[in-house]
Order: C-alpha cells, then structure tokens, then sequence
C-alpha cells in the first residue's frame, strides 16, 4: 500500500485500540474531513470489534481491514505505508506488537508526527494538579475548577453539555477553542500547531504555577 500524500491523518490499530480511534473518525466525519486512512489488524472477523460499522458504507472507503490469523508471519507490512514520510499525522493505538511495528517503520518521520496511545506510563512528566478557573467567553460566566475535577467535569457541574466520548485525551470530541491562559496539554491529538487555539477540556489544564492561572475558552 502507497499512502495517499494528501491523507491529513492515519490510524493504526488492534482490536484494543480501536474505540478510541473510531471516536476520533466519528468526529472527523461529523466536521466533514475526508482525508483520513485506518489501517485496522486483528486476527480473524470473529475477533473484530465495530466490524459492521466500519465496513459500512460511512467509513469503508477510509479502512483497511488486515487479519494475520494469529501467524506473525502473516502481520500487515508497514513499510509501504511509511516509506515516505507525508504531511500526514500517525496515530497508533492498540497492541505492544502493533505500536513497536509502527515505531520501527516511522523512525524517520517528523518530530511531533506519530502519536501513540497513552498506556499511562508518562502521567509522572505531568505537573501536579492544582485549582484553577475557566472563563467562557460568549457568557463571561468564570468556572472553578477543583484540583480533583477535570475542565469537562467542571463545566458539567456547572450545567453546560460538552461533547466528549472517550474522556482520556485520545479521541478528539471534546475539542473547545483557547483564547488565552497558560495550558499543559495532556492529550494525545492536538497537532503542535494546534494547540495555542485548541485544548481537550477533559485532560488537559491550566499550567501550575502560572501567574494568572485562568484560561479563557471558546464557550
């Protein structure tokens, strides 16, 4: 398989991975983006969870279905995929197996370029979590946010619906624009580009120790 130069994302992922990168196609195709790929490897149909949806007729002709049948020998080549590195972000969620196939094949690609799935292992890097407040700019209305509570959970609290799916930073719904504040993006999907304008209210928070620890959102 040649990769599309044009492809703006590409998912990789066993059947662990998958529901968090369904969500992340699910809002893709929801804001109208087309350019994306999934390259889905599991063992066997039987073993293959959102098999209907995924080859329906919404996302079939954005998957690649693999199934090695439990021989290694038979495991999807990459290489044809990563040969070249593309303007693309790679996101890799499932297996050890799978994400070390990945990160061999991508070694040469951009920095910031291959993002895989937060197992947990990194939430020692993450600064401790401290109070802070969110202002919503279309009301003014200025949010508390406990150190226990998440910006998502804060503003349910508070009586607003946000949309969101997975709540661990990995699928992209809860998405909301950033006007000002100093951020420590937790997530595993912002592109660093995007990031002074966007924030995952349910993981990422306003930077501790900040002089004004206050953030202002698009809400």
């Amino acid at each position: 398989m040649i990769v599309n130069p044009k492809l703006d994302y590409i998912f990789v992922a066993s059947q662990e991975g998958i529901a968090p990168i369904l969500a992340m196609m699910q809002d893709l195709r929801s804001q109208g983006h087309q350019q994306f790929k999934l390259i889905y490897c599991t063992p066997d149909a039987a073993s293959t969870p959102f098999l209907d949806e995924l080859t329906g007729a919404e996302f079939s002709p954005h998957v690649t279905l693999h199934h090695d049948h439990g021989n290694p020998d038979h495991a999807f080549d990459f290489w044809p995929l990563f040969e070249t590195p593309t303007q693309a972000h790679v996101y890799c969620y499932g297996s050890k197996d799978l994400k070390d196939a990945v990160a061999d094949m991508t070694g040469h690609w951009p920095t910031g370029a291959v993002h895989f799935e937060n197992t947990g292992d990194d939430i020692a890097s993450h600064a401790p979590n401290t109070a802070f407040s969110v202002r919503l700019n279309k009301s003014g209305r200025v949010i508390p946010v406990s150190a226990e509570q998440s910006i998502l959970q804060a503003l349910r609290a508070a009586g607003l619906q946000v949309t969101s799916s997975c709540e661990s930073g990995t699928c992209g719904s809860c998405r909301s624009g950033l006007l000002a504040g100093p951020v420590e993006h937790r997530d595993l999907v912002l592109a660093d580009n995007e990031k002074a304008s966007n924030i995952m209210v349910c993981v990422s928070r306003a930077l501790p120790g900040s002089a004004s620890p206050e953030l202002v959102l698009d809400l």
